[in-house]
């Protein structure tokens, strides 16, 4: 049986390559088509343009990659199947989940391999990808790593807002800054005015300002003018000018590093949705690896094998990639309501793979029949 396992493993991972290598040179055309008027109009070097796509492919690969585990088990037991192999097998006496169960550990291990290279390869690359473009080839600012910022103004942690005329992140210092505390109810309920902060030891240190509290008339109940006022934020000066990231590079950031955007934003008071639907995204969509694998692999068994039943085959083989584009956009209008509040994050994002996967294994129970 260790034989026979090998045997359909290496079936399904040579298929899988090269279904993998086929949609990433179809991505790679259809992007330097794409980008084809940006190139003529910056005239980047042949070398960066290499480079600009080979940061972009691995991010690329484990979007399309449950749609290659899909094909590549139709692939892989459809060529079983025409070559009566299944037949046989079948005959031998080996059970539908002795034959299936090489490539749903497979699929397994995939789920885990995308998740760890979602954490190690993803974050390293999206960014430099996104700078060589924007930076190397547009000759753009990049957001990103901006320094300085004038007139700002944001919600930070402990139900506080903070304003200031300038930020300057290298040096680690804000001018003419205001900072208000608000109540549960949003009500201001205390004021700190100073010419000047500086950050030192995770900590901001206010200077020659001044701090007043109100009681619930919104009268001031205490005063307090000071050389230094220390307040333990937890946003440092690269915090407040970050920019909030678009879904692609939001994906690209480590699920702690989100956990940590997570408990900041609810900190401030701010809505953490969009966040916490991609923490949630990054967990489960590397499952559909596997959800696809498991309806992929009981088709064979569920529609006639052999050479005369290549009708059935074919249609069999039309209903599973139309099942798995399905799959794929019930996960993108999932992460939308989920984005837009109609659904709990959580929720948003794991519906398609309990659904599917009920129907996956609602397709083996009817092969094994």
């Amino acid at each position: 049986m260790k034989i026979i396992s090998r045997y359909i493993t290496k079936e399904f991972l040579k298929a899988l390559l090269f279904t993998i290598m086929v949609f990433v040179g179809l991505y790679v055309i259809a992007e330097l088509v794409d980008d084809m008027r940006s190139f003529v109009n910056h005239k980047p070097s042949i070398s960066l343009v290499i480079l600009f796509y080979l940061y972009q492919i691995p991010y690329f690969m484990v979007q399309v990659l449950p749609l290659a585990v899909l094909l590549s088990t139709l692939f892989s037991l459809g060529q079983l199947g025409r070559n009566n192999e299944l037949v046989a097998l079948r005959a031998c006496g080996v059970s539908f989940l002795k034959i299936a169960m090489p490539i749903l550990i497979t699929a397994l291990s995939i789920v885990g391999m995308v998740m760890i290279f979602n954490e190690i390869v993803i974050p390293y690359t999206n960014p430099r990808a996104y700078h060589i473009k924007r930076v190397n080839i547009e000759h753009k600012s990049d957001e990103t790593f901006r320094y300085r910022r004038d007139w700002l103004t944001r919600s930070v942690s402990g139900r506080r807002i903070l304003h200031t005329q300038h930020l300057n992140a290298q040096t680690g210092k804000m001018f003419d800054v205001m900072l208000l505390k608000l109540d549960k109810k949003r009500d201001i309920i205390e004021r700190l005015d100073a010419p000047q902060a500086s950050w030192k030891d995770g900590h901001w240190i206010f200077q020659n300002g001044t701090l007043r509290a109100f009681d619930d008339s919104g009268a001031v109940n205490r005063y307090l003018k000071f050389d230094e006022y220390k307040i333990p934020f937890r946003e440092s000066p690269i915090d407040f000018i970050r920019q909030k990231k678009d879904d692609d590079l939001m994906l690209a950031t480590p699920i702690k590093e989100l956990q940590t955007q997570i408990n900041l934003l609810r900190e401030m008071g701010t809505d953490p949705r969009a966040e916490e639907v991609n923490y949630h995204l990054k967990i489960a969509f590397p499952f559909s690896n596997f959800i696809l694998a498991l309806l992929g692999v009981a088709l064979p068994f569920i529609f006639p094998t052999g050479r005369r039943a290549i009708v059935g085959t074919a249609i069999g083989f039309v209903i599973t990639i139309v099942t798995g584009f399905f799959y794929i956009g019930f996960i993108a209008v999932g992460t939308s309501f989920g984005k837009n509040g109609t659904l709990p994050p959580f929720l948003s994002v794991w519906i398609a793979n309990f659904i599917f996967l009920g129907l996956g294994v609602f397709l083996i129970t009817k092969a094994k029949s």
